[in-house]
């Protein structure tokens, strides 16, 4: 039980027509919202509410406890503070306050009695009345309300009830009811639909937002093609992409079909230094190339550059199946066994935390991310990310290579363009791989959720370079499991226009595209309009939104990193029309990697019109540029290059253990009672004081001496073995940071002995 809940209740059997009575349609009240404390969102209902109940508060909260009154409505459960001031309604409503949590977002819900613990489900009959309610969300955070002695037994039974019932649809498909009574009736559709977009980001839905973007990069030799306007070409791919100028749009259509679904090589940003990064799916089996696609396919490779680097991501990223399976066993350990192990994990919690393989997949992305970065700093060529379908781990690297790179990505509007950029417009599968109506579990996969903990680590070891704070990035997080928003809920910029705009397409040969209305006699039944997830002032209070940034000074160029085989050497070899592949780490010049070039396709019966030519053997300034030993910086277009050695790369203790921390009430009431990640992080701490201290007493006398400059970055670290303190790795580590956001107090990655 948790500190002040009840030593005695009288146990009451419930029987299931009393259970069938609560949830009936007149016992469920529906009171209207000026009856209240709560400051209900147009249309919303309250069905439940239970007084005198107290919320337990986090550590990052202040602790303790919050009494108040609780609320379960048909869209979340509120939690309103008792000497909480109630908002003007006059205001724009705020979908989730400070202590709210969606039905959606609730994966678990815990009763407990004087002496028994259940789960509760829509089948579930208590045969006790509980004491306190527990929820565990998908977004790991563990909320604890506690029913007062002066509750009312059939207020805290109702509320039960209620929450069994709505947090847990009997039908994956009911998303969609959880859609249209949140936001579907007439007030809030009138609401949305005046809601204006933040005109400080690039949302990449026009031909002008990619004319900003190539503007703003200073990319010269590249148009906005608007070919795929309507979806022929590609289905997956935006409306406007960016090629050659030298590239028609009539010779342009020609080339989708050369790659899987139609993913054509196309340009994603600029590097100062005049190289590009571009993106594009794997090549088609046979297909045969005519001269003139040759040509024009060779044009899209090169992009005016003189050489070409493919960086294949297939072979040494992790899979989705991976990725899912890290996650699971991370949710798993961070959460326990739920609803049955609510205990402080053992002392192997840390062996356990490693072997989930999670940190193993973030440090793989930053790594290579990390390498194209160096490639688009150190040449004019171009850079092609190639992934089989290109719509997942193309997303992760890419965006990660740009908030290296530029200052841009990594202030709020930059960043929130840049996920609309390279995720939302590219065609990241986020329905699909959110999977929020379970009927695809062998295609789940938070793909972005992992690129979220990478642009963490990129933050936590350089947080003075970023405007955003860690508290914007666990706003995001949590929405991800709030299936309310346009950004997330579809798997391609063409679904996503067909919702919004409620239009049926068709085409034909003679009329083209016919765009209508759809038939719809019941307008209060259409699917409601879906704001965009960037829309934060419907999320959030003022109060919260004040956390999500913070002023970036002018950052001095960052120092040489100790990462082993990533060097500043300049690429200067390679001769004209020069493709080299980029995968594991190694350079190569592959006969196969163009298919025209070997030969033909393999299995055609055809031959290309022109001749196999020899390999070429990688030039020197490729393997330097791995290789090679780092020189100084050159300055501000140094990249922020993460330390990837295992003390490094910190736990996001702020997101993954803020609900298992919370939960340790139930077996350990006593303040003082740590969990052991937190031992093992004092220690951590004073160890790094006592360091430092001794460092400042000896002096600067003798340089220490440089650890891992020849290692290669891509062995499998040892995470056991600590390398030595270098300046490197101690500016890497801010000690100005909050409590809870220093990375001295997220937990390095080393397996205890």
């Amino acid at each position: 039980m948790l500190p002040g809940s009840k030593t005695s209740f009288k146990v009451r059997q419930i029987a299931t027509d009393t259970k069938e009575r609560m949830l009936s349609s007149r016992a469920l009240n529906t009171w209207g919202r000026e009856v209240f404390d709560l400051s209900c969102l147009p249309g919303e209902r309250v069905l439940q509410m239970a007084v005198l109940v107290r919320k337990k508060l986090s550590a990052k909260e202040g602790g303790g406890w919050l009494s108040g009154t609780l609320y379960c409505t048909h869209f979340r459960l509120a939690f309103v503070p008792q000497d909480e001031q109630k908002r003007d309604d006059d205001a724009d409503p705020i979908l989730l306050g400070d202590h709210d949590v969606a039905l959606t977002s609730i994966e678990r819900v815990v009763a407990v009695g004087a002496s028994r613990v259940k789960q509760v489900t829509p089948s579930t009959i208590l045969r006790f009345t509980p004491e306190e309610l527990v929820l565990f969300c998908r977004d790991l955070k563990v909320l604890c309300f506690l029913f007062d002695r002066l509750t009312p037994e059939t207020q805290v039974m109702e509320i039960t009830y209620a929450l069994a019932r709505f947090y847990q649809p009997l039908r994956p498909e009911t998303v969609l009811s959880f859609q249209n009574a949140t936001l579907g009736s007439t007030e809030m559709k009138q609401l949305l639909s005046n809601r204006r977009r933040d005109p400080c980001m690039n949302w990449f839905e026009s031909e002008a937002d990619w004319e900003a973007e190539l503007e703003r990069t200073g990319a010269t030799g590249w148009r906005v093609s608007s070919v795929n306007d309507r979806f022929e070409m590609s289905t997956s791919l935006p409306r406007f992409n960016v090629v050659p100028q030298k590239v028609l749009d009539t010779e342009l259509k020609k080339t989708f079909a050369h790659f899987n679904e139609g993913r054509i090589p196309r340009w994603c940003w600029r590097h100062p230094a005049g190289s590009d990064l571009l993106r594009m799916a794997s090549f088609q089996n046979n297909i045969y190339h005519e001269k003139d696609d040759i040509r024009n396919l060779e044009a899209l490779l090169f992009g005016g550059q003189q050489r070409c680097v493919v960086v294949e991501l297939a072979e040494e990223m992790p899979t989705l199946a991976e990725i899912q399976l890290a996650h699971t066993r991370l949710r798993a350990l961070c959460l326990g066994d739920i609803p049955t192990s609510l205990s402080v994990p053992d002392e192997r919690w840390l062996s356990s935390l490693d072997g989930t393989r999670w940190l193993d997949h973030a440090r793989c992305c930053l790594k290579k991310a990390s390498e194209v970065a160096c490639l688009l700093r150190d040449g004019h060529l171009t850079v092609i990310l190639q992934e089989p379908e290109d719509r997942d781990l193309s997303c992760m690297v890419s965006s990660l290579a740009q908030i290296m790179c530029d200052p841009h990505c990594r202030a709020l509007p930059g960043f929130q363009g840049l996920v609309q950029k390279e995720w939302v417009a590219a065609g990241h599968r986020f329905l699909t791989r959110a999977n929020y109506y379970r009927d695809r579990d062998k295609e789940e996969a938070p793909v972005f959720l992992l690129f979220l903990d990478c642009v963490w680590q990129l933050w936590a070891q350089y947080p003075s370079c970023f405007q955003l704070t860690e508290e914007y990035l666990l706003a995001l997080h949590d929405s991800t499991y709030l299936p309310l928003f346009s950004s997330f809920l579809s798997d391609c910029q063409r679904e996503r226009s067909r919702r919004s705009q409620h239009l049926s397409q068709t085409y034909t040969p003679i009329n083209g595209w016919r765009e209508g209305l759809m038939n719809d006699p019941s307008p209060g039944l259409a699917d409601p309009p879906l704001p965009p997830v960037w829309d934060w002032a419907l999320q959030y209070s003022p109060e919260r939104r004040v956390r999500f940034t913070h002023p970036v000074a002018t950052p001095a160029p960052p120092s040489p990193l100790l990462n082993g085989t990533l060097s500043t050497s300049k690429l200067s070899d390679g001769g004209p029309g020069s493709v080299f592949l980029l995968s594991r780490g190694i350079f190569s010049s592959p006969s196969n990697l163009l298919p025209w070039r070997s030969g033909g396709a393999s299995g055609s019966g055809r031959r290309s019109h022109r001749q196999a030519p020899t390999p070429e053997k990688p030039p020197p300034g490729l393997e330097r540029l791995l290789k090679g030993v780092p020189e100084p910086p050159s300055g501000p277009l140094e990249p922020l290059l993460p330390l990837l050695l295992a003390p490094c790369l910190g736990f996001w203790r702020g997101c993954y253990l803020r609900g298992f921390l919370h939960a340790q009430a139930f077996s350990h009431p006593d303040p003082a009672s740590l969990h052991p990640v937190e031992h093992l992080a004092r220690e951590v701490e004073q160890l790094r004081d006592k360091l430092a201290s001794l460092g400042n007493t000896v002096g600067t006398g003798r340089k220490p001496e440089s650890h891992g400059s020849n290692t290669s970055l891509n062995q499998n670290t040892n995470n056991s073995n600590l390398p030595p303190v270098t300046p490197q790795c101690t500016a890497a580590m801010p000690r100005d940071l909050p409590p809870d956001s220093a990375p001295a107090k997220h937990t390095a990655l080393f397996s205890p002995t």
